[in-house]
């Protein structure tokens, strides 16, 4: 639960943050008939609107097993973050790119540049808040793990895409009020289209990177190296377990991981001792690795190939 509200957190300073930038930037881009600015105003609202699917994936992650799903609605939360990665290509970095074309086809002058300029500052200041509390749960659990590497491994998600969402945001407002002052300074009507189609493209790569990402946790992946380990240790402390032939994994969701097991008995053990022996193991594994939820174990012989 405490993960899980984690995430909630971090969420929902990205849903703030972006939905108050989304409404002032909109009224700014409209004043100053800056293109920057409206890329920058559809970036956050698709942002918010990702925020909400967020939402959506963790409360529907949360629902209790039925008939259809008896492992759970877990997924739930893979699924959309996809979906946002679709609209994060579809609705923020295709519109971008077509409105910085449409400005570098037909120049005007920035209107009101002070206001936007200020409105910039301040979207960055509040996008640098929502990263930092995203930074700071990702430090907390990734420990000594690089950043990168943290980001490819975590079955997390929804921290995923808000992370590198704010990193987009803040390196698109920076690449914004850079062409705005350029501009500025310059008079070449250019650097503002330019700048669009730069913000475009940057949210083509994080989608693409959210995208590949999130498609891998649904397509399925495995649990930890390490945390496997730790659990054929376990096993193998057992005198009745002679030998742990195949341990498979798969997460059904970033806390819920489910557990197929392969193992040699001795040979001695009574059916009845054998099934003892089993349920004694699933306690001692759920009990010591509590996001490992759903765990089979199967006796078998081991022969060798």
């Amino acid at each position: 639960m405490k993960q899980v509200n984690g995430s909630k957190k971090v969420v929902f300073a990205a849903f703030s943050a972006n939905l108050c930038i989304a409404l002032v930037k909109f009224v700014v881009a409209c004043f100053s008939a800056s293109s920057a600015m409206m890329a920058e105003a559809i970036h956050s609202s698709a942002d918010t609107l990702n925020q909400v699917l967020l939402f959506v994936g963790i409360k529907k992650a949360a629902k209790k097993a039925d008939e259809l799903h008896p492992f759970g609605f877990s997924g739930e939360t893979y699924f959309w973050s996809f979906i946002v990665a679709i609209i994060l290509f579809t609705t923020g970095a295709i519109f971008s790119i077509y409105e910085g074309i449409n400005k570098l086809r037909h120049p005007a002058p920035v209107e009101h540049l002070p206001v936007a300029l200020a409105i910039l500052a301040i979207a960055i200041a509040a996008e640098a808040f929502s990263l930092r509390v995203a930074f700071k749960t990702i430090n907390a659990e990734r420990g000594r793990t690089r950043l990168i590497d943290y980001l490819r491994q975590t079955k997390k998600a929804e921290l995923v895409v808000v992370f590198l969402e704010d990193i987009a945001a803040i390196t698109g407002l920076a690449i914004a009020l850079s062409a705005l002052l350029i501009e500025h300074f310059t008079g070449i009507l250019f650097f503002d289209g330019l700048a669009s189609v730069l913000i475009g493209i940057l949210l083509v790569v994080t989608a693409l990177f959210i995208g590949n990402e999130t498609k891998s946790l649904i397509i399925g992946e495995s649990a930890d190296p390490a945390l496997l380990k730790k659990i054929r240790l376990l096993l193998l402390k057992e005198d009745s377990v002679s030998r742990v032939i195949q341990i498979r994994s798969l997460h059904l969701g970033a806390e819920d991981i489910l557990l197929a097991i392969k193992a040699e008995f001795s040979e001695y053990l009574t059916v009845q001792q054998t099934c003892a022996v089993i349920n004694g193991l699933e306690n001692d594994i759920r009990t010591q690795f509590p996001e490992v939820s759903k765990i089979f174990i199967e006796p078998d012989i081991f022969r060798k190939r």
